[in-house]
């Protein structure tokens, strides 16, 4: 699968995904993108927190979530269903704190058997209606199936914080520094790519800002905000229509060339040589 296919759509997608399929480039998502992993593993870094997909679970890849999959077991296969954010999306209005922390530090989900089997029911549905039906149809089943789905992830989590109260080791200090860091730099990062602008932001000092990233993901603050600006940038050098200019001046660069050696010192290429490669404007 290309990846112009889970992130530059705005159709519904449902496919094959095996190890020849996966990126290392990081990618900032623009979907709700669901993986059922049919066989094998694969090692995926969401967040820049990794997590491994096994047979028989389902990941979970939300809109601004920023996503590798690595290199996969041999006989890795998976079934990937991409849902553009243009259509409805399923309410969690109902959903408790401790669940919807729980999902966002669970993105991953193994589920017992009876609940095993109604996923793959639901994936086995949408394969069959995009061969027998026209695409407004075929969208329609596919949103009530996700609502299924939605459902049985709901049902599966709630359970595990009432049985383990594991979410309370998600409400750690770090943790939850974290992910307001994350949060703002998805925000924030075409406005400034400086540890210390977001330390300010969080109330904390640059030291423990890397103290913190280092902890939970093992990368420092500033490998992460080059990461997501870097990321965004090959996306839009992909997949938009504007100048090399007009990107600078997006992203807060105080010139052209200092965007171009800033991207190429990461990247190892110029925004333009990029940009050509890609067979893009």
């Amino acid at each position: 699968m290309n990846t112009s296919i889970l992130f530059g759509t705005e159709r519904i997608v449902i496919s094959e995904f095996n190890k020849n399929s996966a990126f290392k480039d990081p990618h900032r998502c623009n979907h709700f993108i669901l993986v059922f992993c049919k066989q094998g593993e694969v090692t995926i870094e969401l967040n820049y927190t990794q997590y491994t997909l096994r047979k028989e679970g389902l990941l979970t890849i939300n809109p601004l979530d920023i996503v590798t999959l690595n290199d996969g077991s041999d006989d890795f296969l998976a079934l990937v269903l991409v849902i553009p954010t243009r259509l409805p999306t399923i309410v969690m209005k109902d959903y408790s704190f401790s669940v919807l922390e729980y999902m966002k530090n669970n993105p991953v989900c193994y589920y017992d058997a009876p609940c095993l089997k109604i996923v793959r029911q639901v994936f086995d549905i949408i394969l069959e209606a995009k061969e027998i039906f026209d695409y407004e149809a075929f969208e329609n089943i596919v949103m009530k199936e996700v609502g299924v789905l939605s459902s049985i992830r709901h049902h599966h989590c709630s359970t595990l914080c009432n049985e383990t109260e594991v979410h309370h080791e998600y409400l750690s200090r770090k943790k939850e520094l974290f992910r307001h860091f994350v949060k703002e730099l998805i925000s924030s990062h075409s406005v400034s790519r400086e540890v210390l602008f977001y330390a300010n932001e969080l109330g904390v000092s640059c030291g423990y800002l890397n103290e913190v990233c280092n902890e939970v993901s093992g990368h420092s603050a500033k490998e992460i905000i080059d990461s997501a600006v870097v990321t965004t940038l090959k996306y839009e050098l992909s997949y938009s229509t504007k100048s090399i200019q007009e990107l600078a001046d997006e992203y807060n660069f105080p010139s052209q060339s200092y965007f171009s050696r800033y991207y190429k010192r990461l990247t190892g290429t110029t925004p333009t040589d990029f940009r050509k490669n890609r067979g893009g404007a």
